[in-house]
């Protein structure tokens, strides 16, 4: 579905719950021979560092939600540090589209690819939208979610929410398969990953491509 030489970058970090999803997705495009890499801060890779990965860059952030005034302050320096990493990455990069996970560490390389007019697209797994996709939303050209109930969209966002259901690991599914186990969530309205959603997926990076004016480098 994604044009060919077509370069994806997959923003993700912090815990299990942002990084797996990614990790699933990422191996999903390179198996399609789609050019897919992470970006990803130290406290996220050691989830995949085992998996050895061939695209992944490390590039640490942090959260401005800080209640001490130091570390606000130091937190501040490495989201300033960040954006510039991540600003000077998407420049020798080269990517036609961002995918962003959710948490902080996704939040540089979104807005950093806004200012260099590359599309991102993000994706919420839980059940109320986390405050880095909220704040990143205006500028997202879709906002994916596993889950068709989510809270704390605005208004004048909702048209931009997609549900294509839960991002989860081969592995699990498979084994899940293989044991007999069937699988819950929490909410009803949430789905397992399938074929089709992962297609839906492609195909939303794809239209955001397609929709994007000229980028910095062309």
């Amino acid at each position: 579905m994604i044009k060919e030489k077509i370069k994806i970058i997959i923003a993700t970090g912090g815990t299990g719950g942002h990084v797996f999803p990614a990790f699933s997705l990422a191996k999903y495009f390179t198996e399609k021979n789609i050019l897919t890499e992470i970006v990803i801060d130290k406290r996220g890779f050691k989830y995949i560092e085992k998996y050895s990965f061939p695209n992944v860059n490390i590039i640490n952030s942090s959260t401005i939600f800080k209640k001490n005034p130091i570390l606000l302050i130091w937190s501040l320096i490495k989201i300033i540090l960040a954006f510039i990493k991540s600003f000077l990455f998407l420049i020798k990069s080269k990517p036609q589209v961002v995918f962003g996970m959710g948490g902080y560490s996704s939040f540089p390389i979104c807005i950093a690819s806004k200012i260099l007019n590359i599309p991102f697209v993000i994706y919420e797994s839980n059940l109320y939208l986390g405050k880095t996709n909220k704040f990143l939303l205006p500028y997202a050209h879709k906002l994916l979610v596993s889950c068709a109930d989510l809270t704390g969209v605005p208004k004048k966002n909702e048209e931009k929410k997609v549900e294509v259901g839960n991002i989860v690991r081969n592995e699990i599914l498979n084994l899940a398969l293989e044991r007999g186990v069937e699988l819950h969530f929490a909410n009803e309205l949430c789905s397992l990953k399938t074929k089709d959603d992962l297609e839906k997926i492609e195909m939303y990076l794809n239209f955001a491509v397609q929709k994007s004016g000229p980028y910095v480098w062309e």
